[in-house]
């Protein structure tokens, strides 16, 4: 029996499957990248000049939100053109089949050769230009939120000893980190601070807990409190 015929669209898919996922990574790579851009200059500063190429090799994967404000939105409006496009195509040959008239809302066949190859350009004009909105826009929203103090807030223990976390209505915001540097937003001053990680000790984040963690804290200090306390001289690492 013969084997039944593949389209070659998905016979080229099988046979570059490994190039397709490089160069998807890669272009997510690429996004998560321009967002890191866009959100550090409203901090001010050029993260660029901060970063290492590394640093954004999992750009993907440190705010998964940023597939899902800049990616999912473009996928799902690339199917639903696709959709669109072969329902047209079905429509108008079904039309032409009946012997019917152009409809107004139907483009011609003159029409339609001479805009499909600007189609491709138009695409990528249109997802280059989406991914520049969605980015600013999400990367705006998260300064805001950080510069209202609604961020990581966090103590910060330099190796001098010092421990900075601003104060309760003027917190100290942890914004990102690199290989080399931790981004802060100082409330207080209204400025950006940048710390080489080698002066910082540890970082004590805030009120960070999910709520969960919060109340299997309460029951974990009540069985410690209940624990009867090992006889004088005994070794406490041993078990019981």
């Amino acid at each position: 029996m013969s084997e039944p015929a593949q389209s070659p669209r998905y016979q080229l898919l099988v046979d570059h499957l490994g190039t397709g996922l490089t160069l998807s990574y890669l272009a997510l790579v690429a996004i998560g990248m321009f967002h890191s851009v866009l959100g550090y200059r409203h901090y001010g500063i050029n993260i660029l000049d901060y970063a290492e190429a590394s640093d954004f090799l999992l750009a993907p994967f440190r705010d998964p939100m940023v597939m899902v404000v800049t990616v999912l939105p473009a996928v799902l409006a690339f199917a639903y053109l696709r959709f669109f496009d072969q329902y047209s195509t079905r429509a108008r040959e079904k039309r032409r089949a009946a012997g019917k008239a152009l409809a107004w809302w139907e483009s011609s066949e003159a029409t339609v050769a001479r805009t499909k190859p600007l189609l491709p350009f138009l695409a990528i004009g249109m997802a280059m230009l989406w991914v520049f909105v969605s980015a600013d826009a999400y990367q705006r929203r998260l300064a805001t939120r950080a510069m209202r103090g609604e961020g990581q807030r966090v103590l910060v223990e330099l190796t001098n000893g010092t421990i900075d976390g601003g104060s309760p209505r003027r917190p100290l915001v942890m914004v990102g980190a690199t290989s080399r540097y931790f981004i802060f937003f100082r409330t207080a001053d209204w400025q950006t601070e940048v710390m080489p990680t080698d002066n910082v000790l540890r970082i004590l984040p805030e009120g960070t807990l999910p709520t969960t963690s919060v109340s299997r804290r309460e029951r974990s200090w009540k069985q410690l409190d209940e624990r009867p306390l090992p006889r004088s001289g005994a070794d406490s690492t041993k078990g019981h």
